[in-house]
């Protein structure tokens, strides 16, 4: 059995949902191992599963086998979620040829068509540098963050070139600081090496850590005798590997289903909590345990925190398959109404620039608004644009059900999209960047298929996806 180590926002759920697959979950904190009724096991963590510093973003790393594993768990049981490899590993050495010299630093070429940078670079073109990768590249055209500074890794240590005894930050005990630290003298002395014990060395018998040590070094003797071997661009040590996974909405709302059956849990708690409102559900959580309210009373929380927002700036967040962040203009919420979902919200958005709409072909100017329609529970934003009350067309974005956090909206855009025209004629455009993204597995299959759908439902249907703030008025 593969062992995981999980922190963060979504650990409950996940560390269920890991030992459902045959996983076994270790150095669970004593709140997980109440829920869950486990045993503390102290063992290693071969993979860990933590928050990125990115909203709604698991960072998935260690040992390349179990980084696959758990990775397919995550998507086969949650669906709706995107994966973004790291590359190369992190960690990895390899060697890399100078491209470029750029602001006293080098753009290097590293293995597989990724760039990186290395700072205080006085390399010159066309010249290969063995470095280690800080930070592997994760999206299209995103440079990888390299290092001199060599590391390799095992399960208690990393051993590090030209390095010093370090601690990971979990590792508090005076006493066993000290242990470790005479292990890695009697070890290191004289080898010129420094060394960084890692998180699982806090829990570990001293001769493993020795042990794993002398494998190390091993690990080292054979990079140096590749390393004189010479050759071209290429990776030297394989390093850990590392993904980011991207929770949309649906995939949230399973790992609420999961937390559900080991502890009460508050209708869209992951949402919420990754949304950054930590406090509120905590609080409608200590009445759903103590029994003062009903699960069904929390779906009232999503919309309380939705409806007090009303008169406020809005900022949207467009995460793209790839990766890549678009930030649209922001807009003033102007309307909520429930509905058999969800809620659906009106933000006015004004225009400052000119330009051409996409899709529609029309004229952009200065003033124009865009009533834009989210609803919480569908698959399609709306924007409807208008100049004074003149309807110049509607741009239907299709997309996971959004996000609703203090003054921001989040989404993962699915690429195709259909217009409506003045006459209401719909066509359907970017067809192609969603086939695009699927060939190159950016998106699953099941997120595919919904896309195609969706377009289809607009294009059976789309005065429904056309807003009009007057006739909605005269209502």
């Amino acid at each position: 059995m593969t062992s995981v180590r999980v922190r963060g926002i979504s650990s409950t759920a996940l560390s269920y949902l890991f030992l459902l697959r045959g996983f076994r979950v270790v150095q669970a904190s004593g709140v997980i191992r109440e829920r869950l009724g486990i045993p503390f096991d102290t063992s290693p963590a071969e993979v860990t599963v933590k928050d990125s510093e990115e909203p709604s973003t698991l960072v998935v790393l260690g040992k390349p086998e179990g980084v696959r594993e758990v990775l397919d768990s995550i998507t086969t049981e949650l669906r709706d979620v995107v994966v973004w490899w790291g590359r190369p590993g992190l960690h990895a050495v390899v060697r890399a040829r100078v491209s470029r010299l750029e602001e006293g630093g080098c753009v290097l070429e590293l293995p597989g068509g990724v760039e990186g940078v290395l700072r205080a670079c006085h390399g010159r073109e066309g010249d290969l540098v063995v470095v280690s990768v800080a930070r592997p590249s994760f999206r299209r055209g995103e440079r990888a963050v390299v290092s001199r500074e060599l590391r390799f890794d095992g399960l208690y240590v990393s051993l590090i070139k030209g390095g010093k005894i370090e601690f990971s930050e979990f590792i508090r005990d005076p006493a066993k600081k000290a242990e470790l630290s005479a292990l890695a003298v009697s070890k290191l002395v004289g080898s010129g090496l420094g060394v960084r014990f890692r998180s699982n060395s806090q829990y570990a018998d001293p001769h493993e850590v020795s042990r794993e040590i002398d494998f190390l070094l091993g690990v080292l003797r054979d990079f140096e005798a590749k390393l004189k071997s010479g050759g071209d661009v290429g990776v030297l040590y394989e390093g850990e590997s590392i993904a980011l996974v991207y929770l949309t909405s649906p995939a949230k709302a399973r790992l609420d289903e999961l937390r559900g059956r080991v502890a009460p849990t508050a209708m869209g708690h992951h949402q919420l909590k990754y949304m950054g409102l930590d406090e509120v559900v905590d609080y409608t959580e200590y009445l759903l345990s103590n029994k003062a309210i009903t699960r069904e009373s929390t779906a009232l929380l999503s919309s309380y925190l939705v409806y007090k927002q009303v008169g406020r700036e809005f900022s949207f967040r467009q995460v793209k398959p790839d990766g890549g962040v678009v930030k649209l203009s922001p807009g003033v919420l102007e309307k909520v109404e429930a509905g058999r979902g969800g809620l659906t919200l009106v933000f006015k958005r004004v225009m400052r620039s000119g330009g051409v709409y996409d899709g529609l072909g029309v004229e952009k100017m200065p003033g124009d608004v865009d009533y834009m329609v989210v609803d919480t529970s569908s698959w399609t934003i709306s924007h409807n644009y208008y100049r004074g009350s003149d309807y110049l067309g509607t741009y239907v974005n299709i997309n996971t059900p959004p996000d609703v956090g203090e003054g921001v909206v989040e989404y993962l855009d699915l690429e195709v999209d259909v217009v409506v025209r003045r006459d209401g004629v719909p066509e359907v455009v970017d067809l192609d960047k969603l086939e695009d993204a699927w060939r190159s597995k950016a998106l699953s299959e099941s997120l595919y298929r919904r896309a195609l759908e969706e377009v289809e439902k607009v294009r059976s249907n789309p005065t429904a996806h056309v807003y009009n703030p007057w006739k909605n008025q005269q209502k």
